[in-house]
């Protein structure tokens, strides 16, 4: 070989950039196939990128600068196999870091949470216990798969490839959000629409948009023999009024019977002294007997007033449950008592008739 010859082949590797397995380098595509590109490294050989290697979301052509990995150089062949995605994935890694919020996708999923993808070219973790607000099953789980939402790194280590997810911590920032904003609205007296979220013996447990109160027992309905377990269902819309809210110990005390008018005032605006009504024996007693008149509004019928006959014991005409006319013959609206008479006819009436047929 002549020392021009030879001058031109070292004049020709000093302008070859460097190329190894880990090194990133330009090239230009110079030939695109079914399967992958051929990329001009401005080498002895050139490289191939296979498409498998490119981010789905991007488009490359022929004539395209770009930037690539060199993956693996096969010592028999002296191909050269080149990597896009990983060039990509490493541009990602120094865009992100804890506390970002990102729009990811999820794309697969297993017994301890989903893995997702972000840009299509950094994928992540998301445990179980950071995808809901609660537990989730498999079912919910799968449901998951192929949406997009937005989750917040909470761990990363780009060195590792470590990249930890948090939707939780979305819906936990958005939940705190509602719970202020609904803070400010909370007075006593207002009315709000709200969402059952749990029952217990004790009372129901309401969400008014971000913030929870307990409706107890005694403030959900006039009438106590009400089982609220068979009245209400959870995930059941309720309008609920405030009856008090301490907002330094978050306790918010809810009503929903304040809602409805009283059934003693329902009762008097309908019924006045000397209407004959009708009621169920609630209660029999030496003295007399109680009468249900309307959802938690008792009679009371003296044993005199029980028959125009002398009867020794209520028992004898009455039982529990019976159906029965009665006379409303008082009211005292203050102590909240109404005297009633089995007898249906004023006894001057009656004592008249009995005079007129003798």
């Amino acid at each position: 070989m002549s020392s021009e010859m030879e001058k031109l082949l070292l004049e020709e590797e000093k302008n070859y950039q460097e190329v190894y397995k880990g090194s990133i380098v330009k090239g230009r595509v110079m030939i695109e196939k079914d399967d992958s590109f051929y990329i001009d490294l401005n080498y002895k050989t050139d490289g191939i990128l296979p498409k498998d290697q490119v981010i789905d979301s991007e488009t490359i052509k022929v004539g395209d600068e770009i930037e690539v990995q060199v993956v693996k150089i096969d010592k028999n062949t002296g191909d050269i196999l080149l990597s896009k995605k990983r060039v990509d994935e490493f541009k990602v890694w120094d865009e992100v870091k804890v506390g970002d919020v990102l729009q990811v996708k999820a794309v697969e999923f297993n017994a301890k949470g989903l893995i997702c993808v972000y840009k299509t070219a950094l994928r992540g973790f998301m445990p179980l216990s950071h995808i809901e607000l609660k537990f989730i099953g498999e079912d919910v789980l799968k449901s998951y798969l192929g949406k997009t939402f937005e989750v917040e790194i909470i761990d990363i280590d780009p060195k590792k490839r470590r990249l930890i997810f948090s939707r939780k911590n979305i819906l936990l920032k958005q939940q705190e959000a509602l719970k202020t904003e609904v803070v400010e609205k909370i007075k006593e007296g207002e009315v709000f629409e709200g969402v059952i979220k749990d029952i217990k013996d004790y009372g129901i447990f309401v969400d008014i948009g971000g913030f929870t109160g307990l409706v107890h027992i005694s403030e959900i309905s006039w009438d106590r023999s009400e089982k609220i377990k068979e009245q209400y269902k959870i995930g059941e819309k309720i309008n609920v009024q405030v009856i008090s809210f301490d907002q330094a110990s978050e306790r918010l005390s809810l009503s929903i019977k304040s809602l409805a008018s009283h059934p003693w005032d329902e009762f008097i605006s309908n019924n006045k002294v000397g209407d004959i009504v009708t009621g169920e024996v609630k209660n029999i007693k030496e003295y007399g007997a109680f009468i249900n008149l309307h959802p938690t509004v008792d009679g009371f019928v003296h044993i005199s007033n029980l028959s125009s006959d002398f009867i020794k014991n209520p028992n004898e005409i009455l039982k529990v449950g019976q159906k029965v006319e009665v006379k409303i013959i008082s009211i005292e609206q203050e102590n909240k008592k109404i005297e009633l008479s089995l007898i249906l006819e004023d006894k001057e009436v009656a004592e008249e008739e009995t005079t007129e047929k003798e």
